[in-house]
């Protein structure tokens, strides 16, 4: 009820809205076979399942052209929320008590920025979302195969979701032999042919390519209204091809050393380190590389809602990353509505990007910390439940032979 209270927003009417409508309305039209062809989109494969089956509703009750269509337009990114918030809830209760999943849970289903993503403005995020929370749980339960398939769902979804690829890599090879992990290669391709036949089968290597280059290309600026690093030096200035590759080596460096401390400390911190890492690679996909949105920062709430029950340290920075993203959101989508630009040493984008900077720092002097021995990984519960204690006096007996 909270979020269906918002579905009557416009979002971002002049070019998301407008966008949507003929997106759907293209999908139930024609079906997802000449989509491409009738209409552009920037949007990968996946997003057209979607569009066709939502798009075939709003066509049924007549909302093409109507205010009402942003209530069907709403729906696919806000049952997926749930959807994500159902496997926070899982997650949790397999390990601490009743009251501690449903806490987290909470904290993510009503958190403001969110909300905002989903209802207020009506993006999807959400969905990509859901598809990587799913992949990092199923490669920490030991199904590598189910792994890379949401993964790939994730990927052909929203071309952000690479920001796992990483761990999601790394955690199939670590906890299996090559054979598995070549197996579940084989199943996450698989996955992305099935999807895209459909729609492209004379050269469907080609029809991807070109849909993820040309939708990357169109955005070549350091930072795309991101309040991030780049957002130092104002939003939408100029991109070069050595800002480009300053930003895509950071992450990479980033990313090793995600990696290497994972690899060290794996045996000591296990999947309370994969999770910490998880959130490092999405806050670093937003912080470091240029053409970044100010959205992208979504799928680290997500993972810190996961965090926030168990590791204590981990529950400020989820304060301040739900207020810079929701402030990041709230703000861009004001401008926009406006027709405006955020100029250049604007006291709010500077004040949250400062902010974010601050918290992404101290995430690395935390990761830091686990690489020298002075893991912080310490399940500390809010309350305390059996399953709690038992894991407690584990990790008291694992600290004893360190």
């Amino acid at each position: 009820m909270v979020r269906f209270a918002f579905f009557s927003n416009q979002g971002y009417a002049e070019v998301d809205t407008r966008d949507f409508m003929a997106w759907f309305q293209t999908a139930a039209d024609y079906g997802p076979r000449t989509f491409y062809t009738r209409t552009w989109c920037d949007y990968p494969p996946f997003n057209i399942y979607f569009f066709w089956v939502f798009g075939l509703l709003a066509k049924s009750l007549a909302l093409f052209g109507t205010s009402l269509f942003t209530y069907v337009m709403k729906l696919p990114a806000n049952f997926f929320d749930m959807a994500t918030t159902f496997l926070i809830f899982a997650f949790v209760r397999k390990r601490l008590d009743f009251k501690m999943a449903l806490l987290a849970t909470a904290l993510y289903a009503f958190n403001p920025a969110v909300i905002f993503n989903a209802a207020v403005w009506g993006q999807f995020d959400a969905i990509y979302t859901f598809f990587l929370v799913l992949s990092l749980m199923l490669a920490l339960a030991s199904k590598p195969k189910l792994s890379a398939v949401t993964f790939a769902l994730g990927i052909l979804t929203k071309p952000q979701s690479v920001a796992l690829l990483p761990l999601i890599a790394f955690l199939i090879f670590k906890k299996h032999e090559l054979r598995r992990f070549l197996i579940s290669l084989a199943a996450a391709i698989a996955t992305v042919f099935v999807v895209i036949i459909p729609f492209e089968w004379s050269n469907p290597v080609t029809f991807l390519a070109d849909i993820y280059v040309g939708a990357y290309g169109g955005y070549a600026y350091t930072s795309v209204n991101a309040f991030n690093l780049w957002a130092l030096g104002g939003l939408w200035m100029p991109e070069t091809p050595v800002l480009f590759a300053i930003g895509w080596i950071l992450f990479g460096a980033l990313a090793a050393f995600v990696l290497y401390v994972l690899h060290k400390r794996f045996g000591a911190s296990g999947e309370l380190l994969v999770l910490f890492s998880a959130f490092i690679l999405f806050f670093g996909f937003f912080m470091l590389p240029t053409r970044i949105h100010e959205r992208y920062v979504f799928p680290a709430l997500s993972v810190l809602a996961l965090m926030f029950p168990f590791l204590k340290k981990t529950r400020l920075i989820y304060g301040f990353l739900s207020g810079t993203c929701l402030v990041n959101q709230a703000y861009v989508l004001h401008f926009l509505n406006n027709n405006q630009y955020i100029q250049s040493g604007d006291l709010v984008a500077l004040t949250v990007t400062l902010i974010n900077l601050t918290v992404f720092i101290y995430a690395l002097m935390l990761l830091w910390n686990e690489l020298k021995g002075r893991s912080w990984f310490r399940i500390s519960p809010i309350k305390i439940g059996e399953s709690a204690k038992a894991e407690v006096e584990e990790n008291k007996h694992q600290d004893g032979h360190q």
